[in-house]
This record gives structure tokens, sequence and C-alpha cells, in this order.
């Protein structure tokens, strides 16, 4: 008699496997239909937080497994998670935008002064001596007349 690894007696007993989601192994995951994505996203606007009691009651309502509704949740949540992630890097992107802008012009604005002092600094020894010049050419006249 071929060995068929199962023993007599024992298949009345064999229970058919269930995968993670609750259906059973080898069968096609099943995609929901248009009613139920928007029933489980009025109740995630709700609430993105699943109390046992409720989960029980949108599984009973959608015809789902409670564990179908409960990695719905979660991956709902890491969704919307990202979304939020890509708002809030998209608010602080325009930030620092902004303010690299105000910095760059705040920079010009700094090497334009710091030329201008140095081109000052450069001609006011010459300007002195000219104003001294002026002023002993002047006073030298006066003591004459």
């Amino acid at each position: 008699m071929p060995f068929s690894g199962i023993e007599l007696g024992e298949e009345a007993n064999v229970e058919e496997e269930l995968s993670d989601d609750g259906s059973q192994l080898g069968e096609k995951k099943r995609r929901l239909n248009m009613e139920q994505v928007k029933t489980l996203e009025k109740s995630f606007e709700l609430g993105n937080k699943l109390e046992p009691e409720r989960k029980m009651q949108l599984a009973r309502a959608l015809g789902l497994q409670p564990r179908q509704i409960a990695i719905w949740f979660q991956n709902r949540r890491a969704r919307w998670k990202t979304k939020q992630l890509e708002k809030d890097y998209d608010v602080l992107k325009r930030q620092y935008d902004t303010i690299k802008a105000d910095n760059d012009a705040l920079q010009a604005q700094n090497q334009k002064l710091q030329t201008e002092i140095l081109a000052l600094k450069s001609r006011e020894p010459t300007e002195s001596i000219n104003l001294n010049k002026e002023t002993e050419g002047s006073s030298s006249n006066r003591s004459e007349n």
C-alpha cells in the first residue's frame, strides 16, 4: 500500500488552513468592491484606529473577515502617514526655499556693502589730503589779505 502522508481516519479531521487575511490558502485574493471601499473610507474618516467592536460591525456589514478589515485599516493608516509626510515635506521645502532666497539676498547685500566699505577706505586718505590742501590754501589766502 503506497504511503500518501495521511494516515487512515485523519482525512475527516483535516481543517482547511487559512492565510493571514482570513481567506483560505490557495484562494485568490479578492478586491473590495466600490461600496465596501467607500464604507471603509467613511469609517476611516471618523477614526483611523479600529476598536474590536467596530471592526466586527464593519465585517458583518460588508461581508468581510474581521482580519481583512484590520489589514485594510493598517494599510490605509500607512498610506495616510505617507501622504502626511509628503505634505509636511512640501511645506518645509517651501519654507526652506523662502529662507534660502532671503539669505542669498542678504549675502549679496552684505557683499555689496563690504565692497563699498573697502572702496571708501581706499579713497579716504587721498580725500583727506585734498581737503587739507584746500583748507591750507584758503587759510593762507586769508592771511595774505
